[in-house]
């Protein structure tokens, strides 16, 4: 064996004795998961704080509606928006998730809607009253809050579009020419 070869050898044996050594390794398992304050979801923040900015009011009340305060209502509609919306559509109707509309969730009940946005489902409805992502008044608040009518989505219309744009490079005469 010539003097190059040994060194060579030697690398190629280490590293099967490691990985062998790897493989026969006990695997421990993490005391608790990882939380995701140090990846790119730290820096999400929820887009919807027109939601905050104006008053949405009870969509007409009657005697049979569970009791709610606009300030109760205000607060469901704006962790609705946050957190429901994306899957059950800002109008109920369903999208990913099933139709909350009040003829589904008085059909089921405040009793199954709380135990339902608590424990959630293994069909994909996370558990947001175990996780501890919502406390018991919130988890509360919103199966009161299914049990109403949807309101009304704030207005975007083109008005509302054009005043929030930030125009960097005009089209017309920031452009260079042929």
């Amino acid at each position: 064996m010539t003097p190059r070869a040994k060194p060579a050898r030697a690398v190629l044996l280490g590293s099967a004795a490691l990985f062998l050594s790897l493989l026969s390794a006990p695997v421990l398992a993490e005391e608790k998961p990882k939380d995701h304050a140090d990846g790119p979801a730290a820096a999400y923040e929820p887009s919807m704080t027109t939601l905050a900015e104006i008053q949405v009011e009870i969509p007409g009340l009657g005697p049979d509606d569970p009791v709610m305060t606009q300030e109760e209502f205000q607060r469901g509609t704006e962790i609705y928006f946050q957190r429901c919306a994306g899957c059950h559509g800002v109008l109920r109707k369903g999208a990913t998730g099933k139709p909350l509309t009040p003829d589904v969730t008085r059909e089921n009940g405040f009793d199954y809607i709380k135990s339902f946005i608590t424990y959630g489902s293994p069909a994909g409805m996370p558990n947001w009253g175990t996780s501890g992502d919502m406390t018991e008044e919130d988890v509360d608040l919103m199966a009161r809050y299914v049990l109403l009518e949807p309101p009304q989505p704030p207005e975007w219309g083109m008005p509302e579009m054009m005043a929030s744009w930030k125009v960097l490079i005009s089209p017309r005469t920031g452009r260079p020419r042929r």
